[in-house]
């Protein structure tokens, strides 16, 4: 349920507050600015709404006007990203950290980085050569 449905206030007899007031007068505002009622009888049906004591005095209000459509959900999305996938990056920025940091104090290039980096790469590459076990789908 929406909060512009008149559903929302409650059985027939029970005494409505401020709050369910002023939902029903925000109800009417978006019936107004559908152009469901002119001024007059938008300012009749505030001032009703205002002076209502009962959701049956607010109910009346709304028996002539449509019920308001449900609001549209955002669609969820179907392809979520692993957070596991970030891990090779992570990885690699990290060996090139240490790689830059070697260089730089030892004046020495360490060859043994990359293959190193070839495995950190290549582990980080999905759907590269055959996967082993089953594959999960979805």
């Amino acid at each position: 349920m929406t909060d512009s449905s008149p559903a929302v206030f409650g059985p027939p007899a029970v005494r409505v507050g401020t709050a369910e007031r002023e939902q029903a007068a925000e109800a009417l505002g978006k019936h107004f600015a559908a152009g469901r009622l002119d001024l007059d009888e938008y300012d009749d049906r505030v001032g009703r709404a205002y002076a209502a004591k009962t959701t049956d005095e607010l109910t009346v209000l709304f028996a002539d006007l449509p019920q308001p459509a449900p609001v549209p959900t955002p669609a969820v999305a179907q392809h979520r990203r692993d957070p596991r996938l970030l891990l090779p990056a992570i990885g690699l920025v990290g060996v090139l950290a240490f790689a830059t940091a070697f260089v730089i104090a030892t004046h020495i290039v360490p060859f043994f980085i990359f293959p190193l980096l070839f495995f950190v790469v290549l582990r980080g590459r999905r759907g590269f050569g055959h996967q082993y076990g089953p594959r999960r789908l979805g």
